[in-house]
């Protein structure tokens, strides 16, 4: 029944990169200049209780590697554990400081490595909703809600939000693309080892982890997993 799940969710991502890549763009626009975000410099997108985590794409992982390994770490939530106690998740994310803020958040509350900054936290907080509505399609979501942070409806330029649009789509696809090949890498894998997920194997390892002992996360990263001794440090 797991691994009927894990297709399931394999067949979803591929309809959901459909209706990403079917998103009218000039709709895309108009809303990016609707919304007119701009950043107040509060920095609470930048902390664990608002975002919960940044998740990396493959560029984002390889970019932060040359910069400071140290601040990436296996994405939280693991997606599967196997009948053998290892858990499975789709890729990395950046680590916090012990107060909860990004790893990469200066003392004068500006980002340390801005340039070279994740994917996702440069179309923050322009994200689509891969709910659908009744009708089938995708609906547009405030990341962070209006006037939580941040000041909206300020002035954009048409060649900006057409960038911010094309940026958008770019991390979208690439995120589900990601995802896609995460779980088919993953029932290659199970077929191949001649293993299964087990959903009580999954809490009884979480049980471990959340008693601070240390469990396996294989990370999927470019094509293959890669496997990893945590512990929960909070």
């Amino acid at each position: 029944m797991q691994i009927a799940l894990i297709s399931k969710e394999l067949a979803q991502a591929r309809s959901d990169l459909s209706a990403v890549e079917a998103y009218p763009f000039e709709e895309l626009v108009d809303i990016i200049k609707d919304v007119g975000f701009e950043c107040s410099r509060c920095t609470r997108c930048c902390t664990r209780d608002y975002n919960d985590h940044v998740f990396l794409l493959e560029k984002d992982v390889e970019r932060i590697r040359m910069t400071d390994p140290s601040k990436i770490t296996p994405a939280p939530y693991f997606d599967y554990c196997d009948n053998k106690g290892n858990f499975y998740v789709q890729g990395y994310a950046l680590t916090y400081k012990d107060d909860g803020t990004c790893a990469f958040l200066g003392e004068d509350g500006l980002c340390t490595i801005y340039k070279q900054r994740p994917s996702i936290c440069s179309i923050y907080p322009y994200m689509l909703n891969r709910e659908p509505d009744r009708k089938g399609k995708l609906l547009w979501r405030h990341v962070a809600g209006l006037n939580e942070h941040g000041y909206y409806h300020c002035e954009m330029t048409e060649k900006d939000a057409m960038q911010m649009a094309k940026d958008v789509i770019e991390y979208e696809t690439g995120f589900l693309q990601h995802r896609i090949d995460f779980l088919t890498t993953l029932l290659s894998h199970f077929r191949e080892n001649k293993l299964k997920p087990s959903q009580r194997q999954y809490e009884r390892q979480m049980k471990k982890y959340n008693s601070g002992k240390e469990i396996v996360v294989n990370v999927y990263h470019c094509g293959q997993f890669h496997t990893h001794s945590i512990k929960d440090k909070s």
